[in-house]
């Protein structure tokens, strides 16, 4: 950055990175606005937002990509010293492992024999041995981000920058990208990563939750729960439910039917309503409840939204409240009692891979099936098989009580992970295309949805804006089965939210609704989960009966740093919680067998069982 561009550049003191006032512009929109922080060495910090509230320009500028239009920059690293790792994980992909690996030391003029040492230590960390001799275009998702981690932490960095490193990863290979991304802070890096995974900022020391190039929170993760703003109020869901039902997703998604209406959503069976810091009320049959971090985020994102900045994903969109009601379903789509799709004993194979094997499941009318797993699970060869994009081997499948055929496959709305949007046409010309392929009208709130998005081609709309219009368009037929791959993947707390209302609204009408998704928040949303693991089926039932059975450790240390490395070293798979450490695979017995020679007490060390997450039960499965 050069002084005539008003930014201020200080050398590096007392191993601590301070950006203050520092703003940022991309054609007149503020991509950073009077952004100010402060980032220690051995520190781990999360940002967190939907799409478009700055994190990864942040991160851009402290790696040099993007320049700052003013501000002061103190104890930034000379680039030598920087690791980064885009969003698209900067693998080569036409080069193998190995060749990544080396070419990023010689970039740093690493002493080969030095770096042939990180490279496997890192390897071997990573779980690539098996894997360092094969293309990068040819490993999963989950392999071609930690890669990516490894390859910006190789010259062992002062400043480590990973721009969402787990988005699109499988469980097992989030966890061991988390462990990956904990052991660079413990070696005393400064760690800066973005993620629209609240679970994974909640393993950080420091949280900032963005919006709109401003941090609304910055701090401890277990204080923004204490901090946040205004009340909870939470019912059983026979309370809630009718609320639930008459809001509306409206076109700019505040989804208020009026400014006096309850700001209202619905986690499993549970309603809460959030009232602002000036709003008095006391909601009827409603009781105070505590804030965890997914409803402290929404908390604090619609306190800023109250006071007139839109949420990222919400900002692309009108700023008027509506009241139009989705159209009621056709006069061709009667509900009935039969399942929406049976798929009993599913079998599939790719040569000697085995994608299914006897895999079955069930959607009823108005029941959300969340369908989990990680990368290779099956999850995508199923949804093809149950859609007719692929043939099964063995197995069958009825839809709406009878044999799968063209008409039926029209009552089914199917929104891809890539989203299935033409970028090049804007939302509404998306809208009107498929409108014009299912013989339906353009209208109500679809329409108004589509035309708030203005004449823009979608691809240069906000992520979280072409989610929710992709959504839009595949209900727009009013079917009777939805199909949704990670719906919500990149959208920020208060999107996702008013989306998820929108899917319990479309299920009370009778619609089945099939979606996948790695988020455990999610998963408490659906009725009946469906646990995929390298094309069985691990377990089935609500989120509850899932995870009953299953634990992990906690280990509470002030000398956790030492710990971590005892822990690592008895190859334990360990990841930090704030400065809690997680064994997500072992006994307790063999947890204090590996801290034997910190000689410490047990008031010193507390070690105690706890409850797994989903991400870590996925993990187990997948290993």
């Amino acid at each position: 950055m050069s002084k005539d561009q008003n930014v201020k550049e200080i050398g590096r003191q007392n191993n601590s990175l301070e950006l203050k006032d520092i703003n940022v512009s991309f054609d007149g929109v503020k991509a950073l606005d009077s952004f100010t922080g402060t980032f220690s060495a051995g520190s781990l910090t999360a940002f967190t937002g939907g799409d478009g509230a700055g994190k990864t320009t942040l991160l851009k500028l402290l790696a040099g990509r993007v320049k700052a239009a003013s501000g002061k920059i103190a104890g930034l690293p000379s680039k030598e010293r920087i690791g980064y790792q885009p969003a698209d994980s900067g693998v080569w992909r036409d080069m193998t492992v190995l060749e990544n690996l080396r070419f990023v030391a010689g970039a740093y003029h690493m002493n080969s024999a030095h770096a042939q040492e990180r490279i496997d230590y890192l390897i071997e960390s990573a779980g690539l041995m098996d894997a360092r001799n094969r293309l990068g275009g040819q490993l999963s998702g989950g392999m071609r981000q930690k890669l990516g981690v490894i390859m910006a932490a190789l010259h062992e960095p002062d400043l480590l920058l990973l721009d969402e490193p787990t988005t699109g990863v499988d469980p097992a290979s989030r966890e061991d990208i988390l462990a990956l991304i904990s052991s660079q802070a413990v070696e005393g890096r400064t760690v800066l990563f973005a993620t629209t995974y609240l679970d994974e900022a909640a393993r950080a020391s420091t949280l900032y939750l963005m919006n709109q190039g401003k941090p609304l929170y910055v701090g401890d993760p277990q204080a923004m729960q204490n901090d946040a703003p205004g009340k909870l109020w939470q019912a059983s869901l026979d309370i809630g439910k009718p609320m639930i039902l008459q809001s509306s997703f409206g076109t700019s998604l505040q989804a208020r039917p009026s400014k006096v209406a309850y700001h209202n959503w619905q986690r499993g069976d549970t309603v809460y309503i959030w009232t602002s810091p000036k709003d008095s009320r006391a909601p009827q049959d409603f009781r105070r409840t505590d804030f965890d971090l997914e409803n402290a985020s929404i908390a604090f994102l619609l306190s800023d939204e109250e006071k007139g900045h839109a949420t990222a994903s919400a900002s692309a969109t009108s700023e008027s409240d509506s009241t139009d009601k989705p159209c009621k379903a056709s006069a061709s789509i009667i509900h009935t009692s039969k399942p929406c799709v049976n798929a009993v004993s599913i079998t599939k194979q790719f040569g000697s891979f085995k994608a299914l094997n006897k895999v079955s499941l069930q959607v009823n009318p108005g029941q959300i099936l969340g369908l989990i797993g990680g990368n290779g699970a099956g999850k995508t060869t199923l949804i093809r098989i149950l859609l007719g994009l692929e043939t099964m081997d063995k197995g069958w499948v009825s839809m709406f009580g009878g044999k799968p055929s063209f008409s039926t496959r029209r009552l089914i709305g199917y929104v891809p992970q890539g989203l299935g949007l033409y970028r090049a046409l804007s939302a509404r010309e998306n809208m009107q295309f498929s409108a014009d392929i299912y013989k339906v009208a353009a209208r109500g709130w679809t329409a108004l949805y589509a035309d708030s998005l203005g004449k823009r081609p979608v691809g240069n709309l906000p992520l979280g804006s072409q989610r929710l219009l992709a959504y839009a368009i595949a209900a727009e037929h009013q079917p009777k089965l939805l199909v949704l791959d990670e719906p919500t993947s990149g959208m920020d707390p208060v999107s996702r939210m008013r989306l998820w209302r929108e899917l319990h609204r479309t299920a009370a009408n009778g619609v089945g609704i099939l979606v996948t998704t790695h988020y455990m928040s999610e998963a408490s949303q659906c009725d009946r989960c469906l646990i995929l693991s390298h094309g069985h089926t691990q377990a089935e039932g609500t989120l509850e009966e899932v995870l009953r059975g299953h634990s992990s450790i906690m280990v509470h240390t002030n000398r956790w740093r030492d710990a971590f490395a005892l822990l690592k070293q008895a190859n334990l798979p360990v990841t930090l919680d704030g400065k809690t450490l997680r064994v997500t695979n072992g006994s307790e017995t063999e947890v204090r067998k590996a801290l034997a020679p910190l000689g410490m007490t047990d008031r010193e060390c507390a070690i105690r069982q706890t409850d797994a997450t989903l991400e870590e039960i996925l993990a187990k499965g997948s290993r």
